[in-house]
């Protein structure tokens, strides 16, 4: 279990201000979408100031590490954020049809894959509490299949639709991946790896991107008649569970 050492002052003002600023991009974005979702367009600007907000989530915890002496654990914290920006950017240009292809969809989707697996890693800890005085912990072995069971379930039931679409092997994969996330930080606030408030972070992070997916899955389905709401609707919830988990 990690020993919490509380900041510097000056360190957490640091932190504060650079979340402001994607708190800042993030409502601009926002703003600009829900105008463009009621006239029915879509603005061309937000793809920079959400790729924007990616990458200061990523510089966040960029600048974690190195405030915390490099450790390992923040290393891959970056990594996995890193990962996940230039994911972004690949899924962007796809979805505002500067690169329509389904190769850079494809792309950003296997840039997650690592990018998921990272965070998980870091957000856990290594995974020690899986082990209690050299033993398996059953209990917590037990509380992940809570999340991986309705996945399973999930994927049975739109198999067949993402296998249409070209998307069941990334969709495996990737869901795996996804799941992995929220499990772990569920985990993280259960097993009290961190202090509470930390804990808290993480678990709401994933818990929002974990729910963004589901609305993205709208989306690449192309649901009519939720389809344009998915689109807009999974960056609202994406950034701000990146941040949370970045901040962490």
């Amino acid at each position: 279990m990690e020993t919490y050492v509380k900041r510097p002052q000056v360190i957490n003002q640091k932190l504060k201000v650079l979340s402001m600023i994607v708190i800042l991009l993030w409502a601009c974005f926002v703003t600009l979408d829900i105008i463009a979702y009621l006239n029915g367009t879509r603005s061309a600007v937000t793809i920079y100031l959400k790729g924007l907000a990616s990458f200061s989530c990523a510089f966040i915890t960029f600048y974690a590490w190195i405030l915390n002496k490099r450790t390992i654990k923040d290393l891959l914290r970056w990594l996995g954020f890193f990962l996940a920006f230039l994911g972004d950017v690949a899924v962007l240009l796809n979805t505002y049809k500067i690169y329509s292809d389904a190769q850079v969809f494809a792309i950003g989707g296997y840039l997650f894959i690592p990018a998921l697996l990272l965070i998980s890693i870091s957000n856990a800890n290594f995974f020690n509490y899986l082990k209690v005085d050299g033993k398996l912990n059953k209990k917590g072995i037990l509380f992940g299949l809570y999340f991986y069971i309705p996945f399973i379930a999930l994927l049975i039931i739109l198999g067949k639709s993402l296998n249409q679409f070209g998307l069941l092997g990334l969709g495996v994969g990737y869901g795996l991946c996804l799941v992995t996330v929220l499990w772990t930080g569920w985990a993280t606030l259960k097993n009290n790896i961190y202090a509470k408030e930390k804990g808290i972070l993480i678990a709401v992070g994933a818990t929002l991107v974990f729910v963004m997916e589901l609305i993205g899955l709208i989306y690449n389905l192309h649901i009519k008649g939720l389809e344009d709401i998915a689109f807009f609707a999974t960056w609202i919830l994406y950034v701000p569970g990146m941040l949370l988990m970045a901040v962490s």
